[in-house]
């Protein structure tokens, strides 16, 4: 069982388990077919195979990632077994610096135990038996994504070449999150931004009219309000947010009818009263001046600055926190937000926001990559 096989791996081993196969070897083969690693031509060679020889090929057929690199040998007298980082091509059989660790499994209880996981991936189609079809369907797919790729390595080749801002792979992340229609994740985030977007201001006035509430009635109000946010991890420092609740209270009192104030002067106001608040950072800061106003205020965390550096505004920390922000760098950075959030046609920075997180999560990334600085 391996994530992807290319060709270079198979003219390593196809003497070898031609000669095999020939002599009565068995065998099954479970490849995977995720991002379009594996090479077309080396599963129509090992379907041509299986049409001669006692061989089983299956292709993977899971939602999950289909990710082992596991190779089990069973002998008449022993069971070897190879598990490690290594896939069927040439570079992991031989080239590359891999890990892997081959056991000795004299007694076959190892082997027993794949043979029954590679059962059990078949009993729920994890894994299906290849087809001429499968294999056709795959082919004309791995073609269209090996084009796109060519291009767009030629246009980022470009562009890191060129040193330009360019708003284009932002257009196109838009265009690619708005495909769809009405049922686009585009339309999908925005309902749940603008219905958000409706219920915080309110809750931003219960907390800032808060007096004398226990610290269970302030952290419920406290969860509420961040549960309207968009930015990840301000949960983290919830309880330090309780245990400064007073601070805090007063805090969003402070700027809660001053909507009318520049960014710069905004981001002053809330940030002095934030300054002795730890866990009150970056992330919270600007989500509650955008929900006083989202035309005017942007949100400013680690998924946003990314977003403006592929506009080519790469002026600001990739981890903003209160100590690396000031009143300007906050003007400046939501002039930035507004030029591309104009040149792309979208209506504020609610918009805006909901664009850069889809780009930044489009690839997985560890489920703490974005949180609050909570400095």
């Amino acid at each position: 069982m391996v994530a992807f096989a290319k060709m270079s791996g198979w003219k390593e081993m196809k003497a070898s388990l031609e000669k095999a196969l020939s002599k009565g070897m068995t065998a099954r083969l479970a490849v995977g077919l995720d991002f379009y690693h594996t090479d077309p031509a080396l599963l129509r060679s090992l379907f041509r195979l299986s049409k001669k020889h006692d061989l089983e090929l299956y292709l993977s057929n899971s939602e999950s990632t289909f990710h082992p690199k596991i190779y089990a040998f069973e002998y008449d007298d022993e069971c070897k077994v190879v598990v490690g980082s290594a896939n069927f091509t040439q570079g992991g059989l031989l080239q590359n610096y891999e890990a892997s660790v081959l056991i000795d499994d004299e007694s076959g209880t190892m082997m027993e135990k794949i043979t029954e996981h590679f059962d059990d991936l078949t009993d729920n189609d994890e894994i299906v038996l290849a087809t001429k079809p499968l294999i056709d369907d795959y082919a004309k797919d791995h073609a269209i994504n090996a084009a796109w790729a060519r291009f767009a390595r030629r246009r980022a080749t470009r562009a890191v070449d060129s040193g330009e801002a360019s708003l284009d792979v932002l257009a196109g992340f838009l265009r690619m999150m708005k495909e769809g229609g009405a049922s686009s994740p585009f339309n999908a985030q925005m309902e749940v931004r603008r219905n958000n977007l409706a219920v915080a201001p309110t809750q931003l006035r219960s907390i800032a009219a808060w007096k004398g509430k226990t610290a269970r009635g302030f952290l419920t109000e406290y969860e509420h309000l961040i549960g309207s946010f968009h930015s990840g991890g301000l949960d983290r420092a919830k309880t330090r947010i309780t245990d400064k609740r007073e601070d805090f209270v007063r805090a969003v009192a402070s700027i809660i009818d001053h909507a009318d104030l520049s960014p710069r002067d905004a981001f002053a106001t809330l940030h002095a009263a934030f300054a002795n608040i730890k866990g009150a950072g970056i992330n919270l800061l600007t989500e509650i001046l955008h929900t006083l106003d989202n035309t005017r205020f942007a949100v400013m965390n680690q998924n946003s600055v990314a977003g403006l550096r592929l506009a080519g505004y790469d002026g600001f920390p990739l981890h903003p926190s209160k100590g690396s922000l000031s009143p300007d760098i906050y003007q400046l950075y939501c002039d930035h937000a507004d030029a591309v959030r104009k040149a792309l046609g979208l209506r504020d920075f609610t918009e805006l926001d909901a664009l850069f997180n889809y780009v930044y999560w489009h690839e997985d990334r560890p489920d703490d990559d974005e949180g609050d600085d909570q400095d």
